[in-house]
């Protein structure tokens, strides 16, 4: 089974750099009112972003395969997290499309998408984690 394989290291304070070993990187870092220094999205902002991105792209490249012109298409994440709580309680996605193609045929192609992107099943599904933990005292 192929991975895909995502690294972070720390750079300092809240501050890492995260890769996916194909060439790509990003800085991650909590906002100043975290006690960060703001340089990046968090790593909740990342996986918000990823699950819209996923919506767009996924959607995308159903319609090129159903035969549909996407004009337009923007989808914007809305996560809902109490400040006293690590989760997040729900997520809106708001999805604004236009298309040369009737609407019955857009909501089949959203329903491909959702059922297709796997950000969504990330966020819907159990998925589970294995977690090897290795450390060194000084």
């Amino acid at each position: 089974m192929p991975k895909i394989i995502a690294n972070a290291k720390w750079v300092e304070n809240v501050q890492t750099i995260a890769d996916n070993a194909r060439g790509h990187s990003v800085v991650l870092d909590l906002g100043t009112a975290k006690g960060g220094d703001n340089t990046g999205p968090s790593a909740l902002e990342l996986a918000i972003m990823s699950l819209a991105d996923c919506a767009v792209t996924i959607f995308a490249d159903v319609c090129k395969q159903s035969n549909v012109e996407l004009s337009k298409m923007e989808v914007v994440a809305e996560a809902d997290k109490p400040d006293d709580s690590p989760r997040l309680t729900g997520v809106n996605l708001k999805v604004k499309v236009t298309a040369k193609a009737r609407e019955q045929k857009l909501n089949a192609v959203w329903r491909r998408t959702e059922a297709n992107c796997p950000v969504v099943s990330i966020f819907k599904d159990n998925i589970p984690i294995n977690v090897e933990f290795e450390a060194t005292a000084e």
